[in-house]
């Protein structure tokens, strides 16, 4: 049991040396500063933020243009998980179907090109900038060319630029519209 005697000089408790009283101080200062910091904790909204907007700049920029060149029955929907396009085929082991999972369950498409009525996959559009340029960006890019050309849904890789001629994006378009499959397996 630790004593602390400030001016008493009775018998009942011994003296207590300087260090001793200094450490127990140090002690209930933390204890203080512990809890303190526990209840301030509880106070935060969480560890979440709202990012300023969906897209890049420049991705706003090829959206608007975009949104102006597919023609009539097609949406754009931007940032679509693979996983949300694309499915697993059946006969494989439950490791491999969880491994061919997980490759694309983190990964999207910049757009997708969907027909209006049932909103199925016509065609993917990744806009491609400098990042695309670096030998992580360019594996992810491998295996994103490899999973459409599997499942047989065409993907336009267009170059970013600070504008975008609407007759040239209008034709890029409609050709990858053209490849589009169609009929589906449910």
């Amino acid at each position: 049991m630790i004593w602390v005697v400030i001016g008493w000089r009775g018998s009942a408790a011994p003296r207590m040396q300087p260090i001793t009283l200094l450490v127990a101080l140090v002690l209930v200062v933390f204890f203080i500063w512990v809890i303190v910091r526990a209840q301030l904790a509880g106070r935060r909204k969480g560890v979440y933020y709202l990012r300023y907007s969906l897209f890049t700049p420049a991705e706003r920029i090829f959206l608007a243009a975009l949104e102006r060149a597919v023609p009539d029955g097609v949406r754009v929907f931007g940032k679509v998980r693979l996983e949300d396009i694309f499915g697993v085929v059946r006969g494989l082991s439950g490791a491999d179907r969880l491994a061919a999972r997980n490759k694309i369950n983190r990964k999207h498409v910049d757009f997708l090109l969907v027909r209006e009525g049932d909103l199925a996959p016509l065609a993917g559009i990744e806009l491609d900038d400098s990042s695309h340029e670096l030998v992580e960006r360019r594996q992810r890019d491998v295996l994103v060319d490899a999973t459409f050309a599997s499942a047989g849904l065409p993907l336009l890789h267009v170059p970013v630029q600070k504008s975008y001629q609407p007759a040239d994006l209008r034709s890029k378009v409609a050709s990858v519209i053209e490849l589009a499959p169609r009929t589906r397996a449910s």
